[in-house]
């Protein structure tokens, strides 16, 4: 229920139109996300975003931004959890990418749609999204120096890895993962199986289980 205009404060207005625009993002989809919309759903003016959005573009790259730290949060507890070793660490991102994508279908499908945004837009989008990337590749280059995953360039093992990860998440999140397999096989199991293919693509399972 939305609160009565005079009831917000400068930071709470912020927070609430973030949570509508994720809500409009859940029920509709991104292509329905609109100032006026954020607006309405909040029950403020249509000129109210204003006061903390300059447009659509910042509203949207704000979403993102929101994300990203959500997810690198989840990733950093994840890694907090699992054992120390490199390996280890490394599974516990993958793991924790994919958990949080699945867990907040909203927040991730805008924070890779750049279709949304316009072209100066687009263009702060691609740095929102380099420090998970840039996370993955220090990871790999870690376990190469220990020997525990096949040599390579770590760029593009990184480039692979997150688009296999992208292409499930993705598929899930768009119903395309149960319509194919139906009720026989548990999400988790999937999302393991997946992960596990990815990890035995770059050597890691073989190498891991050497040591």
């Amino acid at each position: 229920m939305s609160l009565p205009k005079s009831s917000y404060h400068h930071g709470d207005l912020r927070c609430a139109l973030l949570e509508a625009a994720l809500d409009i993002i859940a029920e509709h989809g991104p292509q329905q996300l609109t100032i006026r919309e954020v607006a309405r759903k909040v029950g403020v003016s249509h000129t109210a975003p204003y006061r903390h959005f300059a447009n659509k573009d910042d509203l949207i790259l704000a979403v993102v931004k929101q994300g990203f730290e959500l997810m690198q949060q989840t990733m950093q507890d994840k890694k907090a959890a699992a054992d120390p070793d490199p390996l280890s660490q490394f599974a516990a991102s993958g793991t924790a990418y994919v958990d949080f994508a699945l867990d907040n279908p909203a927040y991730y499908r805008v924070m890779y749609n750049g279709d949304l945004l316009s072209s100066t837009g687009q263009h702060t989008l691609q740095h929102t999204t380099s420090e998970t990337f840039s996370e993955v590749v220090n990871d790999i280059r870690t376990c190469q120096e220990l020997h525990i995953v096949r040599p390579g360039d770590p760029t593009l093992q990184a480039m692979s890895i997150l688009s296999s990860i992208h292409g499930f998440v993705t598929m899930v999140i768009d119903n395309r993962v149960n319509a194919l397999l139906g009720d026989k096989y548990p999400l988790q199991e999937v999302r393991d199986a997946m992960l596990g293919s990815i990890f035995e693509g770059i050597g890691a399972i073989e190498s891991h289980s050497q040591d």
